[in-house]
């Protein structure tokens, strides 16, 4: 009498924003890829973490093939700013997923080291937001800056932005110009008077970032104005880097993710600077992949702890695990 084939096992990540969600499962074993999905997540703000962990839930259900079921979750998520937050979501989680699932949560700026292959890292975002994390050799969150482009975000679009726009009117009122950035702004905000730029700002506050482009752009062509803006924010996000290893930051690597990083080349130079400034010796290296692949990682990590503690995983933990994700 043949006994049908038990599932296999599987790891899974998810990298969960303010507006988006990315899911991939791979097999626990081998690492080959089985499943993956990118969702707008619009709502992840105002859920409580009990809600927030039974998205999590649906999202693993629906995404697990039937041929495993899941030893591991990893999850990268936004909102997860201190240690009673970050415990609060992962036992949330654990608590939907059930005792065959080892979890494991982290502030989602955490997978940026993560995903560069590196298990103690400081991870530097700097795109639509800016941020710097890292764990303590106890495992305890470090954030620095993260703060929103109003209040800081050094190093983000829309901050860039807003600080070339500040010198540039500051440039103004000491009647002088700035011949290459005066018409950009003129161009991209619509105002032909220069006096009308704050109405123009506020109308345009939720894309600001979405001209930082042309502020690099100017910056290349000679721009005083945009120019410092870049610097500025490069150096105060290797400050943030600095005072985050203050904190006491395990990391044998700095791995930068985000647009403004990864695309341009200016701002990096200017962060690599600004680090040597700091007298942070530690290497620079830039993300070449998906963050979600440092959830997948995190939940590899989970795995291995979990085995370590109970040994090697036995078929009624895959029982649980089909009964919790079916």
């Amino acid at each position: 009498m043949s006994t049908p084939d038990l599932p296999r096992h599987g790891v899974a990540g998810l990298d969960i924003g303010g507006s988006y969600l990315r899911v991939r499962v791979e097999d626990a074993a081998t690492g080959e890829p089985l499943a993956a999905e990118t969702r707008p997540n619009p709502g992840w703000n105002d859920l409580s973490p009990v809600e927030r962990a039974g998205l999590v839930g649906g999202v693993l259900r629906r995404t697990t093939p039937a041929s495993h079921v899941l030893a591991a979750v990893g999850v990268g998520a936004r909102g997860c700013d201190s240690e009673a937050l970050t415990r609060e979501l992962e036992a949330a989680v654990c608590a939907e997923l059930g005792p065959g699932v080892a979890v494991r949560v982290r502030n989602d700026a955490l997978l940026v080291g993560l995903a560069g292959g590196h298990e103690h890292a400081l991870s530097v975002i700097a795109g639509t937001g800016a941020v710097v994390g890292g764990l303590t050799a106890d495992g305890v969150t470090v954030l620095t800056d993260g703060w929103g482009w109003l209040l800081g975000d050094h190093g983000s679009a829309p901050r860039i932005v807003l600080d070339a726009l500040r010198l540039y009117t500051a440039v103004l009122d000491r009647g002088e110009s700035d011949p290459v950035f005066g018409p950009f702004v003129a161009g991209a905000l619509g105002v032909a008077e220069a006096r009308r730029l704050p109405g123009a700002v506020k109308r345009s506050r939720e894309t600001l970032g979405d001209l930082a482009a042309g502020v690099f752009a100017c910056a290349e062509a000679g721009s005083p104005c945009a120019g410092k803006a870049v610097t500025d924010n490069a150096r105060r996000l290797a400050g943030s880097v600095a005072t985050a290893l203050r904190l006491g930051v395990r990391a044998d690597v700095v791995v930068g993710a985000g647009a403004i990083m990864v695309k341009q080349p200016a701002f990096r130079s200017a962060f690599a600077s600004g680090l040597v400034a700091q007298d942070v010796t530690l290497p620079l290296s830039v993300l070449e992949t998906e963050p979600v692949l440092g959830a997948v990682r995190l939940a590899t990590l989970a795995l291995r702890d979990d085995v370590s503690r109970k040994g090697t995983l036995r078929n009624d933990a895959l029982c649980n695990d089909e009964e919790q994700l079916t």
